[in-house]
């Protein structure tokens, strides 16, 4: 029979028009938006430029009316597929850090994100990567920080989070703490919130639930090591980066010192007080606006941890020296010029460069009377080139750099410890010009690991080639810290002998011994109890 008989054509018409159409529904369904049922309801993602991505999805309840400093509670179930394409609310907040995030928020703001290469391997499950921002625990986004790098080069499932922040996530008060409910670091809370979806949910995104990284940098990286010793985090975890984390290291009264949950109470009384609480207990508490909170909030807002007694049973510095831990391999690590961060933003929000006869005041104010000679003597002005450059370098030390080696030496014999140094001082600032040099300052390693990171509201900054270069060896070692011991490395484990250190600087990432503590003035500031 010929071809061309009605028969043989319908059929080959048939075929043919069977095969489009399944081209056509093939091609429809590869544009279509992801949809992944996890264990609260369906949430359906979106692809774009190589990476899948969910956005927004309620980890827990909006803690609003009664629910404010509340722990978290589960997020209510829903039955219409949820569309995650669009990121949330950022927690309530002020502009306390200027360019380094964004005044606004809302209280409604318990969302993560969930982010993967589309060229990641189906078969096998992949590491997972959880970042927590930083902001002095008083402002901040998981929306500010592009995890594509780490996605799509690191072949790992990154999450993102937000937590509440300021007064709605870290307050003590006796109306509030008498309720028969977990205390005071409410924030914290939030955050072992998302690390319990992370387990109940991640490998439905084809994550490894039992590779699973906490990494944060500042009050994050201060987070991720509260992490370690706090009970209720036992399990959600096997890897942490600790990025400028050093600062859970130093004792109250010294500044971002861990606060016995007494002092944190008298802060929360006087909040109230100027609130017009003062006797009014919880309930006056709670129907506070949002914004009166933020309004008034600038004096008594915390920049670090309560030791509550129960969600940190102990303070940090004397549980990780004890081994008293949530046992996981830790990276950790600082930038070379950490203080210059802090020197700079008062200079650009006030137009004012500090001044030699204002060098040792600041200095007495920030170590106080006893210890401020000292200081002077360890950091003498003719040393540098101006106060600021003085000031900062007494801030890197005493507030990062040896508060992180240290916390390095008390762990060192008890789990597996990576210690680095971001040490590019050619690092592009995202802030704007200084009378002084930045160098490495502080937050300036962070768009080697998301690219273009400039705060909320800085300048979007670019790497060139050779930092591309570095920014691919950082990636490389911290999307996967498991690999750091199960395969050949050339980041071998610290050793407090030789004070080894992973230095992240041009032109390439390379190993330093025995200059860390010499540069850092770390034997002076062991002697003085800081930390």
């Amino acid at each position: 029979m010929n071809i061309t008989t009605p028969l043989k054509r319908n059929s080959f018409y048939r075929i043919a028009l069977g095969s489009l159409l399944g081209l056509t529904v093939a091609i429809c369904q590869a544009k279509e938006p992801l949809a992944i049922a996890t264990a609260s309801g369906s949430v359906v993602g979106i692809s774009s430029g190589g990476i899948e991505s969910w956005r927004g999805i309620p980890y827990a309840e909006p803690p609003v009316g009664q629910l404010r400093w509340q722990p978290p509670q589960p997020a209510k179930p829903w039955n219409t597929p949820l569309k995650a394409n669009a990121l949330a609310s950022s927690c309530a907040q002020n502009a306390d850090l200027g360019v380094f995030a964004n005044a606004g928020g809302s209280e409604d703001c318990l969302y993560l994100n969930v982010y993967r290469s589309d060229a990641a391997e189906n078969h096998r499950k992949q590491p997972v990567f959880v970042w927590i921002h930083g902001g002095a625990l008083q402002v901040g986004a998981a929306g500010d920080y592009n995890p594509e790098k780490l996605a799509r080069r690191g072949n790992a499932v990154i999450v993102t989070i937000n937590y509440r922040l300021g007064l709605f996530g870290f307050l003590a008060h006796s109306a509030l703490d008498d309720e028969n409910h977990h205390v005071a670091n409410y924030g914290l809370m939030d955050q072992q919130a998302a690390l319990h979806w992370v387990q109940k949910n991640i490998a439905l995104f084809g994550g490894d639930a039992s590779n699973v990284t906490i990494a944060g940098e500042s009050s994050g990286g201060n987070s991720v090591m509260a992490h370690m010793v706090s009970p209720r985090s036992a399990g959600l975890f096997q890897h942490v980066i600790a990025m400028s984390g050093g600062g859970i290291m130093t004792r109250h009264p010294a500044f971002g010192a861990p606060l016995p949950l007494s002092v944190a109470r008298e802060v929360g009384n006087a909040f109230a007080k100027e609130a017009g609480c003062e006797t009014g207990g919880a309930t006056c508490l709670r129907a506070l606006s949002s914004k009166r909170i933020l309004d008034i909030q600038a004096p008594f807002a915390l920049n670090e941890f309560i030791i509550d007694g129960k969600l940190i049973p102990e303070h940090p510095s004397d549980a990780y020296r004890k081994g008293n831990i949530n046992r996981a391999t830790l990276v950790s690590g600082s930038t070379r010029d950490e203080g210059r961060f802090f020197v700079a933003l008062p200079e650009l929000m006030t137009g004012k460069v500090m001044t030699e006869a204002e060098y040792p005041v600041e200095i007495e104010r920030m170590y106080g009377k006893a210890l401020a000679p000292k200081v002077l003597r360890q950091y003498p002005l003719p040393h540098y080139d101006n106060p600021s450059e003085a000031f900062a370098s007494a801030a890197t030390d005493s507030m990062f750099a040896c508060t992180g080696r240290a916390m390095n030496r008390a762990l060192a014999d008890k789990i597996p410890v990576y210690a680095y140094e971001f040490s590019d001082r050619t690092a592009p600032s995202y802030i704007d010009a200084t009378s002084f040099p930045l160098l490495a300052a502080h937050t300036y390693e962070l768009a080697y690991l998301f690219p273009g990171f400039h705060g909320g509201s800085g300048t979007p900054v670019k790497l060139n080639p050779l930092q591309e270069k570095l920014s691919d060896q950082m990636v490389d070692h911290f999307a996967d810290v498991a690999a750091l011991h199960t395969q050949p490395s050339d980041w071998p484990q610290f050793d407090p002998k030789q004070d080894n250190f992973m230095t992240f600087a041009l032109p390439g990432a390379r190993m330093v011994s025995g200059r860390f503590a010499r540069a850092h003035h770390c034997e002076f500031w062991d002697r003085t109890g800081v930390y």
